[in-house]
């Protein structure tokens, strides 16, 4: 089920791929003081392009801003020269350990990002969730880098998924190919409702209680809002008081 097509124009699209892929890029990637000096320096954390309807996906980007704003405070420095800075590069090794604590793990990590980890915990590493998602990629074209040292199920890594395929959608739109759009939307709404929507509470409540700065305390909060959002196009919403996502009947 795809609501109406006047809600989601190119342009609405356009600005939700853009923020799957920022909170993939996040999510999947260890910070490193040259990217967080980038984020602090464009005020990526001011606004987002799509889901500031949805609150928590505005209140996790107001806490990752306001975690850059007070950093910039403190170092003393703006712009370029925060990153030559040896206290902010101290401030960036603090959110890469606990990006390593929360989403890696010397042992298991206190946020897990991989699906099977939620769903079917004594499954082998490469279990049946992996290969399914493995099969989704591949139908669009995708392969990991690290095929057989890494699980695929990895939230991050299907974020940028929802990227590729709004992409891909975007594409057939242009091309005049109605029937293969929707297709392809009708796989991101299948791929959401199988592979991220039933675990995302316990993740987005797992981050928000380890988590030790309102940088990532922040992520977990947008990442999750605009998961929610996202699936309101497909009819889908989440209740609070069972803290699952259900889909509105017919």
């Amino acid at each position: 089920m795809v609501s109406s097509e006047k809600l989601w124009d190119e342009e609405t699209l356009e600005c939700a791929r853009a923020c799957f892929i920022s909170a993939s890029q996040l999510l999947y990637c260890e910070p490193s003081p040259e990217s967080v000096a980038q984020q602090i320096a464009s005020g990526q954390f001011d606004e987002a392009p799509f889901a500031m309807d949805e609150e928590v996906a505005r209140q996790g980007l107001a806490l990752m801003s306001s975690w850059c704003g007070r950093v910039s405070e403190r170092v003393g420095r703006k712009g370029d020269m925060l990153a030559s800075s040896e206290s902010f590069i101290e401030e960036v090794a603090a959110l890469q350990r606990e990006w390593l604590r929360l989403f890696v793990g010397v042992g298991v990590p206190e946020a897990s990002c991989f699906e099977s980890f939620y769903v079917d915990p004594n499954s082998a590493i490469f279990g049946r969730n992996v290969l399914e998602v493995r099969k989704s990629y591949r139908r669009y074209g995708l392969q990991l880098a690290r095929l057989h040292s890494e699980p695929d199920d990895h939230l991050g890594l299907m974020l940028g998924f929802i990227g590729h395929m709004i992409g891909l959608e975007l594409d057939a739109r242009r091309s005049g190919d109605a029937g293969l759009s929707r297709n392809i939307a009708s796989d991101q709404d299948a791929f959401l409702s199988t592979h991220m929507l039933p675990w995302l509470a316990v993740w987005r409540y797992n981050v928000g209680k380890f988590a030790a700065s309102d940088y990532y305390r922040g992520l977990g909060e947008f990442v999750f809002g605009l998961c929610s959002r996202y699936a309101l196009r497909f009819g889908v919403h989440f209740d609070a008081e069972r803290s699952a996502f259900r889909r509105a009947r017919p």
